[in-house]
């Protein structure tokens, strides 16, 4: 009676372990599936701002971190309309999701997109940006 006793505590500890075990998969997961959207995001504005390259090479589609897709006018151009739905995807698709573009004309037309969202469950949360993950791509229009 007692061996069956002990192996049931082994077996028990065995199914708390593979129970910590599913919980990380699912966190790890979850992580793993914001930053590939995060990634689906930028290459969709880096396609849209192609399509309108000179309005993009004289910095009309650029934008910070902390314009809402609401703050950006709704007029009659084309960049303006793609950039305020491509900024209301980013805040759709990720928690606390926010975008900037910045155009350096400079450095050969090179544009920086970054992507951030809050990730605090899949991350560290002791870490002091209170677990945000920010995706950065930069390209050549």
């Amino acid at each position: 009676m007692i061996e069956v006793l002990v192996a049931f505590v082994i077996f028990s500890f065995g199914m708390l372990g593979l129970a910590g075990l599913q919980t990380r998969l699912l966190t790890y997961n979850q992580s793993s599936l914001l930053r590939t959207q995060a990634a689906a995001l930028t290459d969709d504005i880096l396609d849209r701002m192609r399509l309108d390259r000179q309005n993009a090479i004289n910095s009309r589609w650029d934008t910070d971190l902390d314009q809402a897709s609401a703050d950006i006018t709704n007029g009659t151009q084309a960049f303006q309309y793609d950039l305020r739905e491509w900024k209301a995807e980013v805040e759709a698709a990720l928690p606390e999701g926010r975008a900037s573009i910045v155009m350096n004309v400079a450095q050969n037309n090179t544009v920086t997109i970054v992507v951030e969202w809050n990730d605090s469950r899949g991350t560290d949360t002791r870490n002091t940006d209170g677990g945000r993950e920010r995706f950065e791509t930069r390209s050549r229009l």
